[in-house]
């Protein structure tokens, strides 16, 4: 009964990460996109020295990584449930088995 619980719950919980890791996706490209469009035309001769240099190095070197990582942390997060699931997983499996053996010696015992 607690497997067929847990199982629901993984089902669940899988299903609302990967939910909330499409929603991060588009967050971050809505985010990102317009940055890496403007780096383009930077880089296209829109604007042109050394600040347009350090302003390109800057944004593809801290700026946009930085907000990619932001949506990495909550991809860890997600994959830290998930770990959680899987060690309940494990713990039910292990009390199961060991249900298993004592049913095993009451029923060599009353037979």
């Amino acid at each position: 009964m607690l497997g067929f619980i847990l199982r629901i719950v993984r089902s669940v919980v899988n299903h609302v990460i990967s939910m909330i890791t499409a929603q991060v996706n588009i967050i971050q490209d809505a985010v990102t996109s317009p940055l890496r469009g403007i780096v383009q035309q930077v880089t296209g001769g829109v604007w042109k020295g050394e600040g347009a240099n350090r302003f390109v190095q800057e944004m593809t070197s801290e700026v946009i990584p930085s907000l990619v990582n932001i949506g990495s942390m909550n991809m860890g997060f997600g994959n830290g449930i998930k770990k959680a699931l899987d060690i309940m997983d494990q713990a039910d499996r292990q009390a199961q088995s060991k249900a298993n053996e004592l049913f095993d010696v009451f029923g060599k015992i009353f037979s």
